[in-house]
């Protein structure tokens, strides 16, 4: 999206100069229909027909007669949820339940399942990105080599030499996710509700294991894996982000950025031994660079260490 609004924002058509490029107009559609996915369903739902009388008025409506009290019972609906056995996975130490916004309190179990289901689908693209942007910008074979640079740069690079290219990736992606919501979602032509999951589908789950990494686990083992997949995808957003947020800043690759990091350690360490800079710092203070001498027994401090793990 970053990269549609700076293609939106210095190239026009050349056509037209207040529309912007047919490639930009496509993402920012693309992007609205994801949000608008993503939206509460309650008031975009279709009204039901009236129900019938609950039973619970009714049993009340008798015990008034016979004078007789009817016992009452909690239950808990799905407004009021349990988010443990909503989304049994992704509660992993040292922090099991991290909800410090409260964003759980109140939400139905649709709602917890769709958002697990955003939460899986992005984070699985954000660990394909964050991978993508570390080979795309040291391995760059595609387009004839010419493309080059920080990977937020490619956009326009590529949409200059090939302008067809994003439009084709976009309507790959889009054949996909056609298949991804009539697979998982309930189809409202159906009697569902939009933007809902449908009740036996599990989020995340689109049966696709072509290594077959889950053959003959156990629950437990899959459990695991599906709380490694959870614990990754975060990750890989935060990192995303701040990769992004890094070359927007700096514009310079990943892995040069680092190498700038290193480089400058690497001077500040070998400064030390500086000739201009020890006499410097011994004008300022004359014993700062001595070497302390040493006022202990080697051997006594070999023993001390032997008896650390007894303490």
């Amino acid at each position: 999206c970053i990269q549609a609004q700076r293609k939106s924002t210095i190239h026009w058509n050349h056509h037209n100069p207040i529309v912007p490029t047919t490639t930009a107009t496509m993402i920012y559609a693309f992007t609205l229909l994801a949000t608008v996915a993503l939206a509460n369903p309650a008031s975009m739902s279709r009204p039901r027909a009236a129900s019938k009388p609950h039973t619970s008025f009714l049993r009340h409506m008798a015990a008034a007669k016979t004078g007789k009290q009817v016992p009452t019972t909690a239950r808990r609906t799905k407004v009021n949820a349990d988010l443990r056995s909503a989304l049994p996975t992704g509660a992993t130490a040292p922090v099991p339940y991290f909800d410090p916004l409260n964003l759980s309190e109140g939400a139905s179990e649709a709602t917890l399942k769709r958002w697990r289901e955003a939460e899986l689908t992005h984070g699985r693209v954000a660990m394909l990105s964050a991978l993508g942007f570390l080979v795309a910008e040291s391995f760059h074979p595609l387009f004839g080599g010419d493309i080059y640079g920080p990977a937020i740069d490619h956009f326009e690079q590529i949409d200059d030499r090939f302008p067809g290219f994003w439009k084709a990736l976009l309507f790959t992606i889009s054949l996909f996710e056609s298949y991804r919501s009539t697979y998982g979602w309930s189809d409202p032509t159906k009697g569902g509700d939009l933007f809902t999951l449908k009740e036996d589908y599990v989020p995340g789950d689109l049966n696709f294991d072509p290594l077959g990494l889950l053959a003959d686990k156990t629950p437990a083992e899959i459990e695991e894996l599906k709380n490694k997949e959870l614990n990754n995808g975060r990750l890989a957003m935060i990192s995303l982000a701040g990769i992004i947020a890094q070359e927007l800043v700096n514009h310079e690759t990943v892995i040069d950025t680092w190498r700038e990091i290193l480089n400058t350690e690497e001077k500040a360490a070998l400064g030390l031994t500086n000739e201009n800079f020890q006499e410097s710092v011994k004008n300022i203070d004359p014993k700062f660079l001595d070497v302390p001498e040493k006022k202990y027994d080697p051997e006594e401090v070999g023993k001390l260490i032997t008896e650390l793990p007894k303490l």
